[in-house]
C-alpha cells in the first residue's frame, strides 16, 4: 500500500484481483508491449461508441477538438517549450521514421547511432543509405557487462572517439544525424543521454540530434525536455510501454527552432497534408500536419487523458507509482543475483524499472526452451537475450505495480528447477545463438526483433 494525501492505493496483486489490469498470466515482460488497465480500456471503448454513432460529427469536429486538448496536456507532462511543438502519433517508430524520412539528404551525408540502438534505427538508417546514398555510421559500446568502474564511459568514450575520427577526417560536416537512446531496449538501461547529446553539440553544432526515447514516459521520473533538452533536436517515446495508454499511442517534439528546417511529414501523406508550408499554405503547423492521417481509429491518441486521471486516482499519482516500482525492482534485482549467483549487465544507477540480470546459464540454446519452460510450466513471460559481444545469457525482467516480490520469489525458483532439469545441457558447448527480441514494437529477444 501506498498513503498519498491520507489516501491508500494499493499496488500489487490487489490490482489483480480487483481487475485494474486484465492480465492472466505472469508478466515480467511489460516492457514490451505494455497492459492497458481496465479503466483506460472502457474509456477507449467509450470514444469507439461515439465515433461510431455519429462518424462525420466526430472525424470532422469532435475527434480535432479532443486531440488538441489530449495533446496540450502531454506536452505540458513533458514540460514542452510550445504545445504545438508536440504531435501524437502510432508509435516511437511511426516517429524516427517520420524525421529521417525528412530530411533533405546529401549524397554520403551520415547519420550515426550506437551499436545498442533499437533494430527499427538500424533498419530505416539501412534503408536511407540504399535509397538516399548516405553512410552509416555505427558506434560501438563496450562489452557488457558494464562495471562500476566503466559506468558512463562505456557510452561516452566510443562517442568521443568517432565524432574526434570524424574531427581528424573533416568530416565532421556530413554528419546530419546522431541518434542517441534515453533507455536502451536490451540491456534495459539508461545512458548518460544528457552529456552525449552535449558532446555531439560541441563538436558539431549543425548536427542534428534525435533521442529515442521509447522506453522512457512513465519510466523515467519527472521527464522535463527544457530541463534535459538543452542539446535535443527531437525527442519521442511510446504511450504503451510505461504510461498505460493502449497500443498505438506515441508521441513527437520537434526544437522550434528545428520546425522550418525539417518539418516531419507524417509517414502516411493524407488528403489533408500538403507536402510543406508555402505561401499558398501558410496555417500549415506541425501539429496539423499529423492530426489527420487518414480515416482510422484515433482512439489510441485521446486515451493518453485517461492514462493521466489511472495514474493520479487509481495509483496515487506519479510519486507514489514510482516509489513502488523502483523499490521492487531494486528489491528483486538483488534478490535474484544472490539466489542464482550470478552478475548484473549494469550498476543499480543505470536501471529503472527494467533490471538486467545474467541467468544461470551458459548454453544459447536453451535460451528459448526456457521461455517455453516458463510460459508452458508455471505461465510467466520473460525475455531472454544472448549478447554475442560477451557471450552473456542474461534476461531483462520489468517491474510492474500489479507484481509483487513473491512473483519474483517463484520466478527464482522456477528457472533453478529448469536448470536442474536440464543439468547436462545448461552447462554445455551449443551453438545455437539467441537474437535480441524486440518487441516495443518493438521488441521481445530470443531470435526475434522485438523488445
Amino acid at each position: 500500500d501506498e498513503t498519498v494525501d491520507g489516501q491508500k492505493f494499493k499496488f500489487g496483486h490487489e490490482l489483480l484481483r480487483n481487475k485494474e489490469f486484465l492480465l492472466n498470466y505472469t508478466n515480467f515482460n511489460h516492457g514490451s508491449f505494455g497492459a492497458c488497465p481496465k479503466f483506460i480500456l472502457e474509456y477507449q471503448s467509450m470514444l469507439r461508441l461515439q465515433q461510431e454513432q455519429q462518424p462525420d460529427p466526430w472525424m470532422r469536429y469532435r475527434y480535432l477538438q479532443m486531440l488538441n486538448e489530449t495533446r496540450r496536456k502531454v506536452a505540458e507532462y513533458i514540460n514542452a517549450d510550445k504545445d504545438e511543438n508536440v504531435v501524437l502519433l502510432e508509435s516511437a517508430s511511426t516517429a524516427v521514421n517520420s524525421v529521417l524520412r525528412s530530411f533533405k539528404w546529401e549524397n554520403q551525408s551520415k547519420i550515426a547511432y550506437f551499436t545498442t540502438a533499437y533494430n527499427m534505427v538500424k533498419n530505416t538508417a539501412g534503408f536511407l543509405a540504399e535509397y538516399e546514398n548516405i553512410d552509416v555510421v555505427t558506434i560501438p559500446v563496450s562489452t557488457f557487462p558494464i562495471t562500476e568502474d566503466t559506468g558512463d564511459d562505456a557510452f561516452l568514450l566510443p562517442l568521443r572517439q568517432m565524432l574526434e575520427n570524424l574531427r581528424k577526417q573533416d568530416e565532421l560536416h556530413k554528419l546530419r544525424v546522431v541518434v542517441l537512446d534515453h533507455i536502451l531496449s536490451c540491456p534495459g538501461i539508461k545512458t548518460p543521454l544528457e552529456a552525449l547529446a552535449a558532446m555531439v553539440k560541441n563538436y558539431s553544432p549543425e548536427t542534428f540530434v534525435l533521442v529515442d526515447g521509447a522506453h522512457a514516459l512513465g519510466q523515467i521520473p519527472n521527464l522535463n525536455l527544457q530541463s534535459i533538452g538543452k542539446n535535443f533536436d527531437a525527442y519521442l517515446s511510446n504511450g504503451h510501454k510505461w504510461f498505460y495508454t493502449p497500443k498505438g499511442s506515441a508521441f513527437l517534439w520537434i526544437k522550434q527552432t528545428q520546425i522550418k528546417k525539417l518539418f516531419p511529414e507524417p509517414t502516411v501523406i493524407s488528403s489533408e497534408n500538403s507536402i510543406s508550408p508555402s505561401d499558398e499554405s501558410p496555417s500549415i503547423t506541425l501539429s496539423g500536419r499529423f492530426a489527420y492521417t487518414s480515416t482510422r481509429d484515433y482512439t489510441p491518441l485521446l486515451s493518453f487523458d485517461a492514462a493521466f486521471d489511472f495514474r493520479q486516482k487509481i495509483l496515487g499519482g506519479d510519486a507514489a507509482l514510482y516509489e513502488y516500482v523502483r523499490n521492487l525492482a531494486l528489491t528483486a534485482r538483488r534478490y535474484l543475483i544472490n539466489l542464482w549467483n550470478v552478475t548484473a549487465i549494469a550498476p543499480e544507477y543505470m536501471e529503472e524499472f527494467m533490471i538486467n540480470i545474467v541467468l544461470p546459464i551458459n548454453n544459447p540454446s536453451m535460451g528459448m526452451k526456457l521461455q517455453d519452460y516458463l510460459l508452458k510450466q508455471h505461465e510467466m513471460y520473460v525475455v531472454v537475450v544472448h549478447d554475442k559481444g560477451s557471450g552473456l545469457i542474461y534476461t531483462r525482467l520489468s517491474a510492474q505495480v500489479y507484481l509483487e516480490i513473491s512473483d519474483f520469489k517463484e520466478l527464482g525458483r522456477a528457472v533453478l528447477d529448469f536448470v536442474n532439469l536440464n543439468i547436462n545441457h545448461v552447462h554445455g558447448s551449443g551453438n545455437v545463438h539467441l537474437g535480441v527480441s524486440r518487441v516495443d514494437e518493438d521488441e521481445d529477444v530470443v531470435e526475434s526483433t522485438i523488445v
